[in-house]
């Protein structure tokens, strides 16, 4: 199969890298990332509170 050639942002939106690789290992960890340190408010969370 022939891959199109993707820019790194795309292939992170569409999820294009081989599980097990760094670059997987470093996509995994932004999402991670992304979701730990957004607060609650952002995605909408109705029991999330500012301190």
């Amino acid at each position: 199969m022939l891959k199109a050639r993707l820019t790194p942002l795309v292939r992170f939106i569409l999820w294009d890298y081989d599980r097990g690789s760094l670059a997987y290992d470093l996509a995994v960890l932004v999402a991670l990332l992304a979701i730990l340190l957004v607060p609650g408010g952002f995605w909408g969370d109705p029991l999330w509170r500012p301190r």
